[in-house]
């Protein structure tokens, strides 16, 4: 009679654990990235509040940069991009639509 050797849940472990710091990596890339424009924002002479701005256009080219960083974190994969952007599937699609963004394009070094 053989008896069974109870399977070990350690590989279990190790992967929930690795997925984990690939996703707060992630994350902490994007945090990071966010914090950097931020500050780029605060140090940009073109910025002069009391000619005005447009303001949509600001957004617009903020929003632009964040989806194609988390696409290109994800590679180029709409439902993990929309995930580590906190949006749904759908407006992450018309937001890379109506922006005319190439979901698999390269990042380009600004």
């Amino acid at each position: 009679m053989k008896t069974k050797m109870a399977k070990s849940k350690e590989p279990e472990v190790k992967t929930k654990n690795d997925a984990w710091s690939r996703k707060f990596g992630s994350l902490k890339q994007n945090a990071f990235a966010l914090i950097q424009e931020v500050r780029e924002l605060g140090n940009l002479s073109y910025l002069d509040l009391t000619r005005g701005i447009d303001l949509f256009e600001e957004v617009r080219r903020f929003e632009m940069k964040l989806i194609r960083q988390a696409l290109d974190e994800t590679d180029g994969r709409q439902v993990q991009a929309a995930r580590m952007l906190g949006l749904k599937m759908t407006t992450l699609n018309e937001k890379i639509k109506r922006y005319g963004i190439d979901p698999h394009e390269p990042l380009k070094e600004e």
